[in-house]
Formats: C-alpha cells, sequence, structure tokens
C-alpha cells in the first residue's frame, strides 16, 4: 500500500476502497483548465529585475519600535 505514510497519495485502488468502507461514492478530482484571455500574448516579456536586496535595508533599520532600543 503506498498511501500507509502521511503525504503519501493513495493509489486509485486504495481510494475506492477506502470510499467504500466509508460507505461513500468516490469523488473524481478533476482539473480545469481554461483558455487564455482573447488579446493576451502567447509569449509575454520576460518580468523586469527586481530591486537589489539591499536597497531598502536604511529604511527597515530605522523603522523599529520605540522599545526595540
Amino acid at each position: 500500500m503506498s498511501g500507509m505514510h502521511a503525504g503519501e497519495p493513495l493509489s486509485e485502488d486504495e481510494e475506492k476502497a477506502l470510499a467504500k468502507a466509508k460507505g461513500r461514492k468516490r469523488r473524481k478530482h478533476v482539473r480545469v483548465t481554461t483558455p487564455a484571455p482573447a488579446g493576451s500574448d502567447p509569449t509575454p516579456a520576460p518580468e523586469p529585475s527586481r530591486n537589489s536586496g539591499t536597497e531598502n535595508d536604511a529604511r527597515l533599520k530605522a523603522d523599529k519600535p520605540p522599545h526595540w532600543g
């Protein structure tokens, strides 16, 4: 049995057996995909680079609660 450990998915047979033991029908999960909206770019430009990791350090260091000293 593959689903005996937490986090491991159950096999289809195990799910059926578990549902039958509980007296319920097994729900089938379906992933739905929708088409892209009209006018969207199928090949978007890459996202611009973000600010550097140290750009906001001075403001963050100055923005401390008064009791932090």
